[in-house]
């Protein structure tokens, strides 16, 4: 655990020596920046849904090859008073490790009803294959179906690939960054407008920082990058961080902020959107 002087030590002093606690030091003045956009959600009174998937918070490292490792989260309330309310979430995260490769399973799906009227219903699927992963260099290939039904987002598929980079790498400490080109094709329709399609080719970058702030406690930062090669100065921005606190062996408290600006949305749609979420995440 982190002791109170510290903590002081980093919050208050430039940390000018190489000693063991810099480490440390650098993630601490990270949750000090970034503690304030985690609070940053309840001063706005709107919600929204974050557009971009963030496969970076599961990615991680194994040294055992032919190896499965995931996450599963199950969400169900049902509520009736003068409104019957239904909730129903799902989330699986399943990544399998050979000896030099690793490919990434994830999807979720998030319902929410009331009176029988969908009011959240959203949801993607994402395949992933990381090769060479022990390496600097790292190329990557995906695919992604995502949907928002309650914004007329009917459909949102991708496909691309990337070359990714590790440019820092300690006990402590991981960074990398990846960029790339993808394929993306939306189909909106909305209740009473035409429906409205496009396919662009994009360029995607992303930069991650993933550091552990004490045994118990683990950071996870992403940010993402992506627009036409045309139009490179009127991108979608996403920012993610995720803290997770580890409870036992097998079991995680979560909390991730998402916050992504859209410059052009193909449709009329809030350019500025955010996601807050809490969670106990089962390991497996």
């Amino acid at each position: 655990m982190i002791n109170t002087r510290l903590l002081q030590y980093c919050l208050l002093k430039p940390v000018r020596v190489v000693n063991p606690n810099v480490l440390k030091c650098i993630m601490i003045r990270t949750m000090n920046r970034i503690i304030p956009l985690l609070l940053f959600p309840f001063l706005l009174p709107v919600t929204a849904y974050a557009q971009v998937l963030n496969v970076e918070r599961f990615r991680t490292d194994a040294d055992t090859a032919n190896v499965w490792i995931g996450e599963l989260k199950f969400d169900f309330s049902l509520s009736k008073q003068k409104t019957s309310v239904m909730s129903l979430g799902n989330e699986t995260n399943l990544a399998h490790f050979t000896r030099n490769h690793v490919y990434y399973f994830l999807n979720q799906i998030n319902l929410v009803m009331v009176d029988e009227k969908s009011l959240v219903s959203d949801g993607y699927f994402h395949i992933r294959g990381t090769y060479n992963r022990r390496k600097t260099w790292s190329p990557e290939t995906f695919l992604q179906f995502q949907y928002n039904l309650n914004w007329g987002l009917k459909r949102r598929a991708l496909a691309g690939a990337t070359m990714r980079y590790k440019y820092l790498e300690t006990p402590a400490i991981l960074g990398s960054v990846s960029s790339g080109l993808m394929i993306e094709n939306e189909f909106w329709r909305e209740s009473g407008a035409p429906a409205v399609e496009k396919t662009l080719l994009k360029s995607t970058t992303s930069l991650l920082l993933r550091g552990r702030l004490t045994e118990q406690a683990e950071l996870v930062m992403i940010g993402y990058y992506q627009a036409p090669p045309a139009s490179f100065f009127t991108p979608r921005i996403t920012g993610d961080a995720k803290l997770n606190l580890k409870i036992s062996t097998n079991l995680t408290f979560t909390t991730q902020f998402v916050l992504t600006y859209d410059a052009e949305p193909l449709i009329d749609v809030t350019k500025v959107v955010y996601r807050l979420t809490n969670g106990i995440v089962i390991s497996i």
